[in-house]
């Protein structure tokens, strides 16, 4: 492995516990705005971080459910690549926070939504593997808008 590519990975490591240390310095804060949005777009009551499904029901929306690991690992993935100007990364990490927001929105909708007919755990495993094909997707365009600009070639 050459000194470029062993460049990459030390600035990915640093970056990757930079992020994940102030996601989970604010997770409480997200996992409450998470809690308010999913409400609201389900008519539902809540309280805190705790949704309340047809009055005897509850979903407690927890630091896991934040997804800061995968934004963390997204964002860390982003910032540690090299010759890339800041102004690309700052809004191609906004892209894919919008993203990755959006489909953990989304996954925790269809949890919600199918948990009550099946299985609560089986469900939200089965449903809680969307993120990372999302977060798959969203590193191989990174790579792939950076090679269509020519701002990284491939020998």
């Amino acid at each position: 492995m050459d000194n470029k590519n062993m460049k990459y990975i030390f600035k990915f490591i640093i970056y990757f516990f930079i992020f994940y240390y102030i996601l989970t310095v604010i997770e409480e804060d997200i996992a409450h705005i998470l809690t308010m949005i999913l409400s609201e777009l389900l008519n539902l009551d809540y309280y805190k971080n705790i949704i309340i499904i047809d009055g005897n029901g509850i979903i407690e929306i927890s630091s896991p459910c934040t997804c800061s690991l995968e934004m963390a690992l997204f964002l860390g993935y982003v910032f540690g690549t090299p010759d890339v100007s800041f102004k690309y990364k700052i809004l191609y990490s906004i892209f894919g926070l919008l993203i990755i927001t959006l489909s953990n929105i989304l996954r925790i909708i269809l949890i919600i939504k199918y948990s009550q007919m099946f299985n609560y755990n089986v469900i939200h495993d089965i449903i809680s593997f969307i993120i990372f094909p999302v977060a798959l997707f969203l590193n191989w365009f990174w790579i792939y808008f950076l090679k269509i600009r020519k701002i990284i070639i491939f020998k």
